[in-house]
């Protein structure tokens, strides 16, 4: 069964080490979006990924750790040079007071109209939209080995965890394991190891076909292209490496089967080049 309609929403911008998105990558900095992808299915509305809420944003321990990871790159001073250009901020920018709500009202939507949210990661550009979600009534879903993982207090907002993120009274939680259909032509596809419980996405449409969101387990068209997986992996283990490893795989078994849209979880040049017509993808 399809899904109806694809919308891809930009909540902002962040500035990260290239390293950070390649395995072996250079300390190079790229401005790089934050973005969710909004499906119409025919049990309502559904988000995936939910960008930085205003308070990390202005977070100064945030702040900071997104300074520290800039710091020494050559290119710290370089302007920003692609659309839509970042208007406030060295390291981050948010798309108005509220993200999450500023990029649904350029839909005509609310919080409350989304049925079902479902996070790929808890990093803190990526969750900050779930206590928003949560008090308009939106279930969230999420892998239970990320929420253990950051329940577990081993990592926190110097490590790009952002406890209010996951910590909103009354959240409905709707936990993974693995692989599973969210939605009518909505699935989540697990993809460990950039995080021990990080999901991608694949959206079935009608016409255009199969979409593959990959999340953070491929930030950039240079993953793909060059066949290198992410240079990231917050349980600082080799088995996070080698889950990283095996999930870049994952994806590409599916893009190839599916002849699928592949969209990396932070590359301003795909994100522009696949913003949705007037009406969405279908």
């Amino acid at each position: 069964m399809n899904a109806d309609r694809l919308f891809f929403l930009q909540y902002g911008a962040e500035r990260v080490s290239k390293n950070l998105s390649l395995a072996g990558g250079r300390h190079h900095l790229y401005w790089e979006p934050l973005f969710g992808a909004l499906v119409e299915t025919r049990e309502g509305w559904v988000l995936l990924d939910t960008g930085m809420s205003r308070s990390a944003h202005e977070d100064p321990v945030n702040s900071a750790a997104y300074a520290a990871g800039c710091a020494g790159a050559p290119n710290l001073d370089e302007q920003w040079h692609l659309y839509p250009e970042p208007p406030e901020g060295r390291y981050n920018w948010g798309n108005g007071e509220n993200p999450l709500e500023t990029a649904l009202a350029e839909i005509g939507l609310v919080p409350g109209d989304i049925t079902l949210a479902a996070v790929s990661h808890m990093h803190v550009d990526h969750s900050g939209g779930i206590p928003t979600l949560a008090r308009a009534g939106a279930t969230i879903a999420i892998q239970q080995a990320e929420l253990d993982f950051v329940r577990s207090g081993a990592v926190g907002i110097a490590e790009g965890f952002y406890e209010p993120d996951w910590s909103e009274p009354g959240t409905r939680w709707r936990m993974l394991d693995g692989d599973e259909e969210l939605a009518p032509g909505v699935h989540a596809l697990a993809t460990p190891g950039h995080t021990p419980g990080h999901q991608s996405f694949r959206v079935e449409l009608p016409e255009s076909g199969t979409w593959v969101m990959a999340g953070d387990a491929a930030d950039l068209a240079q993953n793909f292209l060059d066949h290198v997986h992410c240079g990231s992996y917050a349980g600082g283990t080799d088995a996070d490496e080698a889950d990283a490893r095996a999930s870049f795989q994952k994806l590409l078994a599916v893009s190839r089967e599916t002849s699928a849209h592949l969209i990396p979880g932070h590359d301003q040049v795909v994100l522009n080049a696949v913003h949705h017509p007037k009406g969405g993808h279908r």
